[in-house]
Parts: C-alpha cells; sequence; structure tokens
C-alpha cells in the first residue's frame, strides 16, 4: 500500500491544512509507506517539493475581481488560493504516474478535482481521498471516491456513502500544561495578569481579529497575544490593537513547534470566527489545558465540548464572558478540556483508525467510465448537432 499525501500550500503559508499534513505524515510515516507532495520548502526522503505558482508570488499583484470592494480583498485571497492549487496539481500529475500509489490523499478541492479528472492516465487506478476541510457540503464537495469529515456534524451534510469521520489530533507532548514559558518576560507582561490568547491569520475575515480586540481592550489590565499569519489586513488590525490596547496587545508570528511556548504564557484561549470546520488550535489549547471561548455553533460544541460558547456576532458579548467568568472557573474549565484532547484527540488513538481507514480504501476496486449503450447514444447525439450547426452557420475552409 502506498499513499500520496498531496497539500499545494505545505511549505508556502501554515493553517490547519498544513499543519495536519504534517502531522499525518509524522503520524504514519513509520507504519505505511506514504510521501508528501508540497508546494514549497525543501525536498526529503519522503517529501516532495511541487512547482507552482505561489499564492504569495508578486505575479499576482495586479488580479481583477469584479466584485463590491467590501470584498475583493477576500476574493482575491480565494484567487491566489485557487491558483495555487490548480497549477500545483498539473505539475504534481507527472510524479504521481510514476510513483505507483493506491491512495492519493488530496486536502484542495481543486487539486482533488485535477487529478480525479486524471485518473485515466494511471496504469492501476488510484482511490481519491479528499480531507473536507472546508465542510463543503455533498452537493459541492469535489470529484472523490472518499471523503474525511472531521466531525459528526460536518458528516451529516456530506455524501454518506463514502464518508468516514477522523478528527484531527494533537500530540500531547508537545502540548503540555508542563511545558515552561519565559514568552511573559520576553514580552514585559505582568506574572499576575490576565492573558487571552488568540491563533490564526491577523485579519478581518473569518478570524475576526478586529472582533476580539475590541472585545478584550473593554477590560482593564487583561492583555491579548494574539499568534498568526500576516494577511493583506494585517497593518489595519495591529493600528486598530494598538490604539485601543497599546503595550496590552502583543503581536506575533511563531513556527509551529513553538506555539505551546505562546499558549503557556495564557490563562485563555478565544477564536472570534463564526464557524470552523474543526479548529486544529482549539484542540491544542485545550491539551496545553486553556479554557476555550469559541462561537455558539453546534460544529463547535461537539468538538470543545467543555468550553464558554457565545454569540460572536454580538458586541459585548466576549468581553461579558471574561469579566463574569472568575479565574478558578477559568482554570476548571481548562482541566476538563485536557482530558477531552487525551480521551478523543490523541494521536496515538487517531494512528490505528487512518491504519485501518487507509487499508480499507487500498483494498476497494477501482471504477473507471466505461463505453455503454447510454455513452454511445449521448456521443452520437452531439455529433448530430455539431454537424447540424455547420450545415446551418458553414465553417472556415
Amino acid at each position: 500500500m502506498k499513499i500520496a499525501l498531496l497539500c499545494s500550500g505545505l511549505g508556502n503559508i501554515l493553517r490547519g491544512h498544513e499543519i495536519f499534513a504534517r502531522d499525518l505524515l509524522t503520524l504514519m510515516g513509520d507504519t505505511v509507506d506514504i510521501t508528501l507532495f508540497k508546494g514549497g520548502g525543501e525536498n526529503l526522503s519522503k517529501e516532495w517539493v511541487i512547482d507552482n505558482l505561489l499564492r504569495n508570488s508578486a505575479c499576482l499583484d495586479h488580479i481583477h475581481v469584479a466584485v463590491s470592494p467590501k470584498w475583493a480583498a477576500a476574493v482575491k485571497e480565494q484567487e491566489r488560493m485557487r491558483i495555487e492549487a490548480e497549477t500545483f496539481a498539473y505539475a504534481a500529475i507527472k510524479p504521481l504516474l510514476a510513483g505507483g500509489f493506491n491512495v492519493i490523499h488530496c486536502l484542495e478541492q481543486e487539486v482533488c478535482n485535477i487529478i480525479h479528472d486524471n485518473r485515466h492516465l494511471f496504469q492501476n487506478t488510484p482511490k481519491i481521498l479528499f480531507s473536507n476541510g472546508g465542510a463543503i457540503p455533498a452537493r459541492d464537495l469535489p470529484r472523490c471516491d472518499f471523503v474525511q469529515e472531521y466531525t459528526e456534524h460536518n458528516l451529516n451534510y456530506s455524501a454518506r456513502k463514502k464518508a468516514f469521520v477522523i478528527p484531527h489530533g494533537v500530540d500531547l507532548q508537545r502540548f503540555n500544561p508542563k511545558i515552561e514559558s519565559g514568552f511573559r518576560t520576553l514580552h514585559g507582561i505582568p506574572q499576575d495578569a490576565l492573558v487571552v490568547i488568540s491563533v490564526g491569520t491577523i485579519g478581518y475575515w473569518h478570524k475576526r481579529m478586529d472582533y476580539v480586540i475590541k472585545e478584550v481592550a473593554q477590560l482593564k489590565d487583561v492583555y491579548l497575544l494574539i499568534v498568526g499569519q500576516a494577511c493583506g489586513d494585517t497593518p489595519e488590525i495591529k493600528t486598530l490593537g494598538q490604539r485601543l490596547m497599546g503595550d496590552r496587545v502583543i503581536f506575533t508570528t511563531l513556527p509551529h513547534n513553538d506555539l505551546p511556548k505562546a499558549y503557556a504564557a495564557a490563562d485563555v484561549f478565544v477564536l472570534g470566527s463564526l464557524f470552523e470546520t474543526f479548529g486544529i488550535v482549539y484542540i491544542e489549547a485545550m491539551a496545553m489545558g486553556l479554557p476555550v471561548i469559541c462561537t455558539n455553533h453546534p460544529n463547535q460544541r461537539s468538538i470543545v465540548k467543555e468550553g464558554i460558547f457565545i454569540d460572536m456576532k454580538k458586541p459585548g458579548t466576549l468581553a461579558e464572558a471574561l469579566r463574569k467568568t472568575d479565574r478558578a472557573t477559568l482554570a476548571a474549565i481548562g482541566e476538563r478540556g485536557r482530558q477531552i484532547a487525551i480521551e478523543r484527540y490523541d494521536l496515538s488513538v487517531l494512528k490505528k483508525q487512518y491504519l485501518e481507514r487507509y487499508q480499507l480504501i487500498a483494498s476497494t476496486e477501482s471504477t473507471l467510465q466505461k463505453y455503454t449503450l447510454k455513452r454511445k447514444l449521448v456521443a452520437n447525439t452531439q455529433n448530430l448537432f455539431r454537424k447540424m450547426a455547420r450545415l446551418i452557420h458553414g465553417q472556415a475552409e
């Protein structure tokens, strides 16, 4: 059994998708023959860099989109991601053809569609597995053979005949409440101050860091730590934070391996997004023993289970939750969250689930379209219409 894991963003950007790809390779690399195809970084023994047009390439700086100015930045970002994924997918076809893989595991829907549409090129038809990191409903799923959902809630909206659930996992040794951190001292945060941490892209869209800043700013002597990658909104977000909070807000970007030190400096984890397909940062925070405050959505309730769930759309709700919840209660919620992470999201538990699922997918018979009477009739009808059009309109000679 040979597995190809495709993640166009890995090496170029760091989000939940990329963290998942890296952790899955580490988790399964000593058990199955798995190769990671990534969009950047260095070629390693089981990691191949696929040349592609990176989303942050300067040649994409002049994208034109015919949308409202309100949504222009978000649509341009989506276009960058699409171009990166599609150029990656076409460039990956050659090494995939040579690799003899049984299962091709795709993390981006554009990549999944392109690889699936070219399955007829392979000597032995591979099975295409899509990890649904965007909570895409059944009607909009990319073309694939199997779908991995991350929660039971999302499974309800998926293609049930080919979908299954395996959640994200967390390394409980790396994300551990006992980790020592000098983060507060490094950034001049008083040791007795209440520190709120939010992890994600520093922007308005989706992660809504502006909302988090405005809410925490209402609380005297509370510090806010925002850890994440920059985007087009980041300069404005930082200006807002400095205007409302001064030196009580710290912005930083960290390698994923250093992230536990930032969590260890905090007392509460907050994510301002209104929805997350899963949200690896939730379970990272829970593994660190931090209480989680997040949107009151069925999916988030099914993931976090024991946290503080609020209406993130409504101004003042986050500030009120922080103001009314004492530290002892926060600590108790954090302790229960750590236990939930141990019981449900431990990578060692998920490893067995992945192995069983990969074996099942690899053993499934592959099917390609066949030439049938129906296809013959459709093709003949289409050809007839083309001939009629040429007779009516003529053609270039």
